[in-house]
């Protein structure tokens, strides 16, 4: 058997090597792996009044977590949220009256999803990764909302 010079066996070694890891990496292509860290949200929006949030894309776990405030001027007053997964009905996540309050709802479906708020108060928005049941603490709450809903309350479907 003749013997393979040096040059052409390191030649082989490179082929086969480099073969190896193109066949890694195209299998490794098809897995897709979420790189949304834990914590960090997806997207937060405070405003003043009635506000149509844009529209964006979910995971199969999610939470919403909303907080309102109407304290100024002092009146109790009204807070509605509701999402739309694209192509399906809108789902009125709460309806809530008082001079301040919040709420935690965690969701189980994958997509597209707008947000509303109708009110005249304040009030701030989060998604979050499925788990993120607070907003980052901005205001004392003295508890005079109505209808809080908490981290056991009703599911989206």
């Amino acid at each position: 058997m003749p013997a393979i010079r040096p040059t052409r066996a390191v030649l082989l070694a490179a082929v086969a090597a480099g073969s190896v890891l193109l066949s890694a990496c195209s299998q490794s292509s098809s897995t897709t792996v979420s790189t949304h860290p834990p914590g960090v949200p997806y997207f937060s929006r405070a405003g003043t009044g009635n506000a149509t949030l844009p529209q964006i894309a979910l995971p199969s776990t999610w939470s919403l977590v909303w907080r309102f405030d109407c304290t100024d001027p002092s009146t109790r007053r009204s807070f509605v949220l509701t999402s739309t997964r694209s192509g399906g009905s809108t789902t009125q996540v709460t309806d809530q009256t008082g001079l301040e309050g919040g709420g935690y709802r965690p969701f189980h479906t994958a997509g597209d999803y707008t947000f509303a708020v109708t009110t005249t108060c304040s009030w701030q928005v989060l998604v979050g990764t499925s788990g993120t049941e607070t907003l980052p603490t901005t205001t004392t709450n003295h508890g005079r909302g109505t209808g809080t809903e908490s981290p056991g309350g009703p599911q989206a479907h």
